[in-house]
């Protein structure tokens, strides 16, 4: 099945806002995210938003963002590790880089480097304002290398 003008709009949308294709083709009500980012009309929609969202994110947007990622606290996780019951769309599981459930019902949590993020927190705040661009161009390569 091919995707609708509007489930294209809905999965870029979605996906330039988590950078997760698996996200994105949920909230767009697609089966696979990946078939979806090779579509030619969710790449020319990717790319208008990119240049849309370039000039719209600012020093302070990146900043606040690091902070929540280098200051952030792990309880959500933990709360989704021991109790399977809670929705995790209703937690803030930003610090969360990684979640793997093994079939012996162990749940491996990996969480962000928090090292890394105050760095690039450093670096940004000692820039002279230009590498909120770069910032999200990288964040953007890193979301592309998770495929």
């Amino acid at each position: 099945m091919e995707a609708s003008q509007e489930q294209r709009r809905r999965f870029s949308a979605a996906y330039l806002r988590t950078m997760d294709p698996w996200q994105a083709a949920r909230e767009a009500g697609l089966k696979d995210g990946l078939r979806a980012l090779r579509d030619k009309g969710v790449e020319q929609l990717l790319e208008q938003g990119r240049a849309d969202l370039s000039g719209q994110i600012r020093r302070e947007d990146a900043v606040r963002r690091l902070c929540e990622l280098a200051y952030g606290r792990a309880n959500d996780a933990v709360r989704l590790a021991l109790d399977r019951s809670c929705d995790p769309a209703k937690l803030d599981l930003a610090a969360v880089a990684e979640l793997k459930t093994r079939g012996d019902g162990t749940i491996e949590v990996k969480f962000i480097d928090r090292v890394r993020a105050l760095e690039a927190l450093c670096e940004l705040l000692s820039d002279n304002g230009d590498g909120a661009l770069e910032l999200f161009r990288a964040l953007e390569d890193a979301g592309e290398e998770a495929l």
